[in-house]
């Protein structure tokens, strides 16, 4: 399955040092990197090799004698440590973004590389899941004084700009992609049409051929396009017949997964005044953000069969491959790189790694922030990177559902066929088969998603109108279910997601909850009647933008010093190109070239869809600052940002806060002044900040090295709050803090600014109170925080303003403060004897007291059993009851943690399962009374929970069978340990500071000696504060059975960042 772990950080970091134990001759894929710098960040240090990386707001230049001869360098020890294992198949080498080699190996080859002094790190290659009408007008970008005519109109912006889009393929026939305009400046692929691009400059990519896609599917607007399915194919998968092995995306509508890379890409950079159509309905014209850019697909995710899904098929895209994209991407000359894909939750993970080297080397890098919402679940956490969020725009496609009481009610639609007034409406669950779920009448599952048996039943269902609630099951899914039972209509019911219009199987209007409650209790009478109008594309009386439900949400589960999502950009109801929904034949058709189909169009959601928004105007800022790095593009595009309003029809005010919206909706042309908080924001938008907050490779090197990421740090180290970043997030505030930043002036003026700082609950002042900079100038400035009448662990907000008589920059301030302490959640090692130092944060001053618990052997279980689910799960709450009401498909394990437990450790593996690699099981953690305490639930069956200081008591580890590979059960063994300061073993002990300070840093100190080899143990360290109250605890994990890095499926949440649900 695919819910978002609770505890993501924790059991990411657990799940990367867990071994699984399987065949040692199995070959794997891993991406191995070794620990020189890959050549977009090698700064010098080897004799008689310059220098690589380029200089700040410089892209790099890659033909050079200096990048030539450093890559041979890194080449030759490339082979050098693949002669360690010659056997093994390469899948890719990278020299560019990353410096090491994908290879399938072996246990004993991993083993044989990881004892190499030349290898930095190795990790399993993981799969992730991939995350418009007019919303250029809502961004003020075509207005008379709008961002395209600061640039000489829509036929100049984004002019020669190249975005790369690292997504699933491309459908290229669609206008979007048209390098030619016929006599009404309509965009065509007419050979006939007037050219209206020429060939593109400093361009070094191509057009991979491929199923159904040929050099001539390119020209001078889609300037490349490439396939990367190297670690695809490694995983065994079988691909899914909607797929094309070529650049070209895949089916989409009911059969696929296809479309999700050309609404991003065609919403990033596609042509200006392009007639749209949703099933022969004209929605106007549309427009990527930045017209004028040139487009280059770097297909990196594939659908594959996989019947947990309806379509028969799952996409995936695995980080080797999109590391090879990514580092394809810079030699090809990409300026932009969007990337509408989850993962991001760690700094080492690989593709995190290789973005970090493309902003090294230049490039602006925006991701979607994750559809996860409302809860703290926010992806793509590293600072190089522009995090959005999803949010509305002020566009409604809206039609009325009237009531035979003659109470009308207006909600999202695209209904193109009204239903008569006198149309009898049912609630879905009084026209239940007799038998059915509840839940699934009331959510109106179809077939194919009820495992071919229908819930709603014909008898009582045709000719009707039917009520039905979301959730669970995908939005289209349930009109499908009405139409399979003879119903004429459908009025979906919201459950807080927010509206949405789209094309269903009936005509359907989807309406709030509140709404949906009032029609429901008339419609309970059974004699009720209602009609449904046509759809009609009209402005939104709800002010705009506002936070969608299920945009991802912070504080940052990584670093609580960092904000995270930064920006919120439009995600909600956005058109754009995607692909149409082929027969067999017809795909077969379109691979033999003897069928060219009709472009398509559809409204998506997601972040996936707000991420392009911010890499299209990236583009445009880029080709009017040629000269600004990726961070003062980041920053000015933060610094102008303006607020969301609150979500009025959800009640749900969260979306205004800035671990949600980050520091607020992009405003690129300052179009917006003053917005209802009644502050006064930025006329000059992005494009005139005023200010910039820069910051470039050796800021982020010395905060991998202070986040314990990198064995080079004779530069020193920084804390995320340190970094100058167009944001202050302060994760514990203990007593008094100050924090330094820097700003560069852009503006070509001399200016004078004061400084204005705000949070509720502390005292905040800002020296110096007024800063004067010239043109070109970085000055410094900084805040100091004293903490007042702030409530301990409740997250504060506010804003540092500067304010001069041409400009406002406004950054966001947020800080907490409460914990006594704060340390790592557990340190690990592969020692039998060895010692591991933490440093830890001390909210008061004295001598620490610390008890240690363990080394306890972690212990596997014998084969336990677990059948199949046979109730429906779309959500952790499903889960929860599943598992409290005994449901089928759920094993209970008991387990008691004494008052002294300082750590508790919970698996499952894969390779413990009935048939290895091929089952999904999850695992919950339920106190005695069925409440959650945490839970694992990804794709496959490498689940993990890690707990310190839990409270003492009852518990059970609930085993759900979401998958089995047999339809009907499997075995597993669950591994656990549970260790309280009752427990020794291995000798461990710890060395605590002389003294502490409150608001001081020290570093703790474990070591352990005598444990036996081939095992795995975990202990605790409980520390205590000079008064001997338990204040924190840190989990030690030793593992000396040499572990094998496991992989980690996907949250089984993520799986589209379109939102569908």
């Amino acid at each position: 399955m695919k819910l978002h772990p609770i505890s993501a950080a924790v059991t990411l970091l657990l799940g990367s040092l867990l071994q699984i134990a399987h065949a040692d001759d199995v070959r794997r894929p891993y991406i191995v990197q070794l620990t020189d710098k890959p050549v977009a960040s090698y700064t010098g240090g080897v004799s008689g090799l310059a220098a690589t990386q380029p200089p700040a707001g410089q892209r790099i230049v890659l033909d050079t004698s200096a990048v030539n001869l450093y890559t041979d360098y890194l080449v030759h020890k490339q082979a050098t440590v693949k002669a360690a294992v010659p056997s093994a198949p390469i899948l890719y080498d990278y020299q560019i973004a990353l410096n090491g080699f994908a290879a399938m190996l072996t246990d004993d080859e991993v083993r044989t590389l990881q004892a190499n002094s030349g290898v930095a790190s190795i990790t399993a290659d993981t799969p992730r899941a991939p995350t418009t009408n007019y919303t250029p007008t809502f961004l003020g970008l075509d207005g008379p004084n709008g961002l395209w005519a600061q640039m000489g109109g829509k036929d100049k912006a984004g002019e020669n700009v190249v975005i790369g889009i690292i997504d699933g393929g491309i459908w290229p026939e669609n206008p979007s992609y048209a390098d030619r305009v016929d006599a009404n400046g309509v965009p065509t692929f007419d050979p006939n049409a007037t050219l209206a691009y020429s060939a593109p400059q400093n361009w070094n990519g191509t057009c991979q051929t491929g199923e159904g896609f040929t050099v001539a599917d390119c020209n001078n607007k889609l300037i490349g396009a490439r396939y990367f399915n190297t670690g695809f194919k490694a995983q065994g998968l079988v691909q899914h017949w909607t797929d094309f092995t070529s650049p070209r995306d895949s089916i989409g509508g009911t059969l696929g997964h296809g479309g999700h890379g050309t609404h991003t890409s065609s919403t990033a950079g596609g042509n200006n005044n392009v007639p749209a159509q949703l099933s022969g309905i004209p929605m106007g014209n549309v427009s990527g953000m930045a017209p004028r850019a040139r487009i280059a697909m770097y297909k990196v995710c594939w659908s594959y069969n996989d019947a947990s899904d309806p379509t028969g098929a799952l996409n995936r895209c695995w980080g080797s491959d999109s590391a090879a994209a990514i580092e394809r991407a810079i030699l090809d000359g990409a300026n932009v790189l969007n990337y509408s894909i989850g993962g991001g939750t760690v700094l080492n993970d690989v593709v995190e790694q290789a973005f970090l080297h493309a902003s090294n080397a230049g490039l602006f890098v925006a991701a979607s922030a994750g559809n996860d919402g409302p809860a703290p679940s926010a992806g793509h956490l590293s600072p190089w990177l522009t995090t959005v969020g999803a949010s509305t725009h002020n566009r409604f496609l809206k039609a009325d559902v009237k009531l035979g009481s003659g109470v009308t009610y207006s909600g999202a639609s695209l209904n193109i066929n009204p239903l008569p007034d006198n149309t009898p409406i049912i609630r879905s669950e009084d026209a239940a088969v007799a038998g059915a779920a509840p839940g699934a009448v009331q959510l109106c599952y179809s077939k194919g998603w009820n495992g071919g048996v229908a819930v709603l039943d014909p008898a009582k269902v045709s000719g009707k109108i039917v009520t039905c609630v979301r959730g669970t099951n995908d939005r289209i899914d349930k009109s499908r279910a009405v139409a399979e039972a003879g119903g004429v209509g459908m009025v979906m019911v919201d459950n807080g997601g927010g509206l949405v219009a789209e094309i269903h199987s009936v005509p359907t209007v989807h309406v709030s909850a509140a709404d949906g409650a009032l029609i429901k209790a008339y419609a309970a009478s059974k004699t009720g009647t209602a009609g449904l109008s046509h759809f009609v594309n009209a402005v939104g009386s709800t002010p705009a933008p506002v936070m969608a439900s299920f945009s991802s949400r912070g504080p940052n589960s990584f670093d609580g010093n960092v904000l995270k999502p930064d920006v919120t950009a439009p995600g909600v109801d956005i058109l754009a190109g995607v692909t149409p929904e082929l027969t067999a034949a017809q795909k077969a058709n379109v691979i033999n070239g003897t069928l060219r189909p009709d472009p398509a169009w559809n409204l998506y959601q997601g972040t996936s869809m707000a991420s392009p928004h911010v890499a299209g105007v990236a583009a445009l800022l880029h080709q009017r600052h040629p000269d600004w790095s990726p961070a003062a593009i980041k920053s000015a595009l933060m610094t102008s940002a303006t607020p969301t309003y609150p979500d009025t029809a959800s009640g749900d005010q969260r979306g205004i806060l800035p671990f949600a919206q980050g520091a607020g909706h992009i405003n690129p042309t300052g179009s917006v002044i003053h917005r209802a908080d009644g502050k006064a924001y930025n006329a000059g938008g992005a494009d005139d900040p005023g200010l910039v907050f820069d910051l470039g490779p050796n800021d982020y090197k010395k905060y991998l090295c202070g986040a314990g990421y990198s064995s080079e740090c004779s530069a020193g180290t920084m804390a995320g709050y340190a970094l100058n970043l167009p944001s202050i997030t302060l994760n514990n505030v203990l007593g008094s803090i100050t924090v330094s930043r820097s700003v560069t002036n852009v503006s070509g003026e001399a200016e004078s600014y004061a400084i204005a700082p705000t949070l509720s609950g502390y005292t905040v002042s800002a020296s110096p109170a007024t800063l004067a900079v010239g043109p070109g100038e970085t000055k410094s400035f900084s805040v100091t925080l004293t903490r007042g009448s702030a409530p301990d662990n409740v997250w504060q907000y506010g804003d540092v303003t500067l304010s001069s008589s041409k400009h406002v920059v406004r950054i966001p301030l947020t800080a907490r403060s409460g914990k006594p302490l704060v340390a790592p959640v557990v340190v690990a090692s592969i020692k039998p004897s060895g010692n591991v130092m933490f440093s830890v944060t001390t909210g008061f001053a004295g001598r620490m007291s610390a008890s240690t618990a363990g080394l306890k052997a972690i212990t596997k279980s014998g084969a336990l059993s677990v059948a199949r689910l046979t109730t429906s799960v779309g959500s952790i709450a499903d889960m929860q009851a599943a598992c409290n009401s005994g449901a089928t498909g759920t094993t209970l394990v008991p387990f008691t943690f004494p008052a002294s437990t300082v750590a508790a450790s919970f698996e499952l593996f894969d390779a413990d399962t009935g048939a290895p690699g091929h089952e999904d099981i999850d695992m919950l953690l339920l106190t005695g009374n069925g409440q959650l305490v945490d839970y694992s639930a990804s794709d496959g069956s490498n689940e993990a929970i890690l707990l310190t200081a839990p409270p003492a008591g009852s518990y059970k580890v609930c085993v759900l069978g979401y998958a089995p590979a047999n339809g009907v059960s499997t075995t597993f063994k669950l591994s656990s340990a549970v260790v309280s300061t009752a427990d020794t073993g291995g000798n461990l002990k710890v060395l605590l500071p002389s003294q502490v300070y409150a608001g001081g840093s020290a570093t703790v100190a474990t070591t352990w000696s005598g444990l036996a080899s081939g095992n795995r143990y975990l202990g605790g360290v409980q520390l205590k504060d000079p008064t001997g109250n338990p204040v924190g605890a840190t989990a030690v994990l030793v593992e000396t059975n040499s572990p094998i890095p496991l992989a980690k499926g996907t949250a089984k949440a993520t799986r589209l960042f379109t939102s569908s649900k």
